[in-house]
This record gives structure tokens, C-alpha cells and sequence, in this order.
């Protein structure tokens, strides 16, 4: 055996267990997202602020591994095909759940925005206008200023 050849059988392993773990990140965020969404759907949006910091960093940690496979030369067709199988459901799994969390997200938002606009318009409609007089003695129509404050936070 070369050189050359130990130093891709020893690279192998290391890289197997990498892509272990990518497989392993990627089930987790997928179930987080699933988790997530579910959350939204039911209406409990206050309890998905716990969920950000971990969304947080298991997204970070999937781009470094994403960075180290691809650094590594590794792509999907290399690995072994029960472990390229598993890649494979996985991504798929967490495409699906990406776009739903995204869809639920989307329509929260426009829910929320919907609601806002509402509300302002209700209190632009209920908003007294007072008669003033101009320094001619016309008179003009105005409401009295309204000042409002909205926290879109979650």
C-alpha cells in the first residue's frame, strides 16, 4: 500500500463520521422545525421564542459541516450508499420542513399584519376631527395627533 493510499484510508473514517454528523444535524433541525411549525399552527407563538437560540446554532453548525465536507472534497455520491441513502431522506426531509416552517412563518406575518392595519384604520375612523380656525378665520377640518407605538416583537 502507497503512501498515498493510507492517507485516503485514514481520511475516510474521519469523513464518514463528518458526514454521520451532518446526517445528525439535519434530523434535529428538521425536528425542530417540525416543532416549531406545529407551534405556530396552534396559535402559540410566545412559546417559539425558546426554540430560536437552539434553531440558532444547529443552522450554524450544519454550514460549518456543509464548509468541512465540501473542503474535504466530500460530495454525496462518495460516501457509502446505505449512509448516502440516509443523506439523502434527510435532505429531503428537511427541504419539506423548511418550506412549511417558512409557509406558517409567512402567514403569521400576513395574519399580524392584517390585524395591525385594522386597528389603525379603526382608530383613524374613531379619531374626533376638531374645527380650527387659520390666522384668516378659515376653518379647517383636522384630527388631533395621534402618536401610536407597535412592538412586532415575539
Amino acid at each position: 500500500m502507497t503512501a498515498a493510499q493510507k492517507s485516503i484510508d485514514t481520511a475516510l473514517p474521519r469523513t464518514g463520521g463528518e458526514a454521520t454528523d451532518m446526517l445528525d444535524l439535519m434530523l434535529r433541525l428538521a425536528d425542530l422545525l417540525a416543532h416549531e411549525t406545529e407551534l405556530l399552527r396552534a396559535g402559540r407563538v410566545r412559546d417559539i421564542a425558546g426554540l430560536q437560540i437552539e434553531k440558532l446554532r444547529l443552522t450554524t453548525q450544519y454550514d460549518r459541516a456543509i464548509k468541512a465536507l465540501a473542503a474535504a472534497g466530500m460530495t454525496v455520491q462518495s460516501l457509502p450508499p446505505p449512509l448516502r441513502a440516509q443523506i439523502v431522506a434527510a435532505g429531503t426531509r428537511l427541504t419539506q420542513m423548511i418550506a412549511e416552517n417558512e409557509r406558517a412563518l409567512r402567514i403569521g406575518s400576513a395574519a399580524t399584519r392584517r390585524i395591525l392595519d385594522m386597528l389603525v384604520e379603526s382608530i383613524k375612523a374613531k379619531r374626533a376631527t376638531v374645527t380650527r380656525y387659520t390666522s384668516r378665520l378659515a376653518t379647517t377640518r383636522h384630527g388631533p395627533m395621534l402618536a401610536m407605538a407597535i412592538d412586532r416583537r415575539l
